[in-house]
């Protein structure tokens, strides 16, 4: 029993460590991987403002990143839509698939900052798939 518990203790000891090198950024001397500030996540079924709980059939996760992390993912996906959900002037929206972004002028002095972006994935297919609309 002895031997069990130290076999586990040492197990979930490696992993922990393997998880924290893995995050961290200094391992990677091509400084690609960032921390990403600023990020929440939901699982669940239907549209991401339903408050319907995943299924078996209908699985999906958005994460919600805003700040910094936002305006490089903002800046990465150009160009601007031609037209925004919010249609106040300079607003700015920008799409690829399953990836959404928008600059919302109004919120730029805000804690959050002006960029917000939504990525989605359906859990069961590991397709993208659109998370937010108008």
């Amino acid at each position: 029993m002895r031997k069990t518990i130290t076999l586990l203790t040492l197990g979930a000891t490696a992993i922990a460590l393997s998880l924290a090198h893995a995050a961290d950024p200094s391992s990677d001397p091509y400084r690609l991987w960032k921390p990403m500030q600023g990020a929440i996540y939901k699982v669940h079924s239907g549209i991401v403002s339903d408050r319907t709980p995943a299924t078996a059939n209908d699985r999906k996760l958005t994460v919600l990143v805003d700040g910094k992390s936002a305006k490089d993912i903002f800046d990465s996906i150009g160009p601007d839509l031609p037209e925004t959900c919010s249609g106040e002037p300079g607003d700015r929206m920008r799409e690829k698939k399953g990836l959404h972004c928008s600059y919302t002028a109004q919120d730029k002095g805000t804690k959050d900052g002006p960029y917000r972006c939504w990525i989605g994935l359906d859990l069961r297919t590991g397709d993208s798939v659109g998370t937010v609309s108008c």
